[in-house]
Protein backbone atom coordinates (compact mmCIF):
# COMPACT_ATOMS: atom_id res chain seq x y z
CA UNK A 1 0.00 0.00 0.00
CA UNK A 2 1.64 3.62 -1.30
CA UNK A 3 0.35 5.88 0.87
CA UNK A 4 2.47 8.92 -0.66
CA UNK A 5 0.33 9.28 -3.62
CA UNK A 6 -2.67 11.59 -3.33
CA UNK A 7 -6.67 10.70 -2.72
CA UNK A 8 -7.36 11.51 -6.28
CA UNK A 9 -4.66 9.53 -7.74
CA UNK A 10 -5.58 6.34 -5.38
CA UNK A 11 -9.66 6.57 -6.41
CA UNK A 12 -8.45 6.87 -9.91
CA UNK A 13 -6.53 3.83 -9.79
CA UNK A 14 -9.09 1.78 -8.23
CA UNK A 15 -11.58 3.27 -10.86
CA UNK A 16 -9.05 1.81 -13.28
CA UNK A 17 -8.68 -1.92 -11.91
CA UNK A 18 -12.42 -1.71 -11.98
CA UNK A 19 -13.06 -0.69 -15.38
CA UNK A 20 -10.16 -3.38 -16.33
CA UNK A 21 -12.29 -5.81 -14.54
CA UNK A 22 -15.18 -5.47 -16.87
CA UNK A 23 -13.06 -5.41 -19.50
CA UNK A 24 -11.52 -8.73 -18.75
CA UNK A 25 -14.89 -10.38 -17.79
CA UNK A 26 -16.62 -8.99 -20.85
CA UNK A 27 -16.81 -12.54 -22.98
CA UNK A 28 -17.42 -15.80 -22.04
CA UNK A 29 -14.42 -17.69 -20.90
CA UNK A 30 -12.55 -15.67 -18.41
CA UNK A 31 -12.92 -17.85 -15.57
CA UNK A 32 -12.39 -21.80 -15.75
CA UNK A 33 -13.80 -22.52 -12.54
CA UNK A 34 -16.83 -21.36 -10.23
CA UNK A 35 -13.65 -21.05 -7.98
CA UNK A 36 -12.58 -18.11 -9.51
CA UNK A 37 -16.05 -16.27 -9.57
CA UNK A 38 -15.99 -16.76 -5.96
CA UNK A 39 -12.70 -15.45 -5.32
CA UNK A 40 -13.41 -12.31 -7.78
CA UNK A 41 -16.80 -11.82 -5.98
CA UNK A 42 -14.95 -11.97 -2.53
CA UNK A 43 -12.53 -9.20 -3.74
CA UNK A 44 -15.45 -7.35 -5.35
CA UNK A 45 -17.15 -6.96 -1.95
CA UNK A 46 -13.67 -6.15 -0.02
CA UNK A 47 -13.64 -3.29 -2.29
CA UNK A 48 -17.11 -2.44 -1.88
CA UNK A 49 -16.71 -2.55 1.89
CA UNK A 50 -14.42 -0.22 2.14
CA UNK A 51 -15.91 2.68 0.21
CA UNK A 52 -17.91 3.54 2.82
CA UNK A 53 -15.59 4.36 5.14
CA UNK A 54 -13.75 6.46 2.83
CA UNK A 55 -16.91 8.22 1.71
CA UNK A 56 -17.03 9.32 5.46
CA UNK A 57 -13.73 10.58 5.71
CA UNK A 58 -13.96 12.32 2.71
CA UNK A 59 -16.75 14.24 3.94
CA UNK A 60 -14.96 14.75 7.40
CA UNK A 61 -11.90 16.34 5.11
CA UNK A 62 -14.80 18.71 3.50
CA UNK A 63 -16.76 19.92 6.60
CA UNK A 64 -13.59 20.89 8.37
CA UNK A 65 -12.95 22.74 5.06
CA UNK A 66 -16.72 24.33 5.72
CA UNK A 67 -16.09 24.69 9.18
CA UNK A 68 -12.75 26.60 8.57
CA UNK A 69 -14.43 28.99 5.85
CA UNK A 70 -12.07 27.97 2.79
CA UNK A 71 -14.46 26.99 0.49
CA UNK A 72 -15.62 28.99 -2.44
CA UNK A 73 -18.65 28.39 -4.79
CA UNK A 74 -17.99 29.35 -8.66
CA UNK A 75 -22.06 29.51 -8.94
CA UNK A 76 -22.74 32.14 -6.29
CA UNK A 77 -24.72 29.52 -4.22
CA UNK A 78 -24.32 29.82 -0.19
CA UNK A 79 -21.20 27.56 0.55
CA UNK A 80 -22.87 25.54 3.89
CA UNK A 81 -26.24 24.65 1.93
CA UNK A 82 -24.42 22.90 -1.11
CA UNK A 83 -21.99 21.18 1.78
CA UNK A 84 -25.18 19.90 3.25
CA UNK A 85 -26.06 19.09 0.03
CA UNK A 86 -22.85 17.16 -0.96
CA UNK A 87 -23.06 15.62 2.97
CA UNK A 88 -27.23 14.43 2.23
CA UNK A 89 -25.27 12.60 -1.25
CA UNK A 90 -22.66 11.42 0.22
CA UNK A 91 -24.81 9.70 2.84
CA UNK A 92 -27.12 7.98 0.83
CA UNK A 93 -24.01 7.05 -1.76
CA UNK A 94 -22.22 5.52 1.81
CA UNK A 95 -25.36 3.51 2.58
CA UNK A 96 -25.88 2.17 -0.67
CA UNK A 97 -22.65 0.98 -0.77
CA UNK A 98 -22.37 -0.71 2.59
CA UNK A 99 -26.16 -2.62 1.27
CA UNK A 100 -23.89 -3.40 -1.72
CA UNK A 101 -21.49 -4.80 0.13
CA UNK A 102 -23.43 -6.90 2.35
CA UNK A 103 -25.60 -8.80 -1.08
CA UNK A 104 -21.88 -9.40 -2.25
CA UNK A 105 -21.26 -10.95 0.85
CA UNK A 106 -24.19 -12.98 0.24
CA UNK A 107 -23.49 -14.11 -2.98
CA UNK A 108 -19.79 -14.93 -1.80
CA UNK A 109 -21.61 -17.05 0.72
CA UNK A 110 -23.37 -19.42 -2.09
CA UNK A 111 -20.30 -19.04 -4.54
CA UNK A 112 -18.24 -20.79 -1.65
CA UNK A 113 -20.44 -24.10 -2.45
CA UNK A 114 -19.93 -24.04 -5.84
CA UNK A 115 -17.34 -26.45 -7.88
CA UNK A 116 -16.19 -27.19 -11.44
CA UNK A 117 -17.20 -30.62 -12.49
CA UNK A 118 -14.87 -33.54 -12.09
Amino acid sequence: MDLTREPVAIARSAAEEIRALNHRTINRGAFEEPSEIYSTVGGLAQTVQGVPQAIQQIWGHLRAMRDDDVIRMDNDTDVATAAEEARQELDEARKLLAQAGRKLDRASSVLAHMGGQW
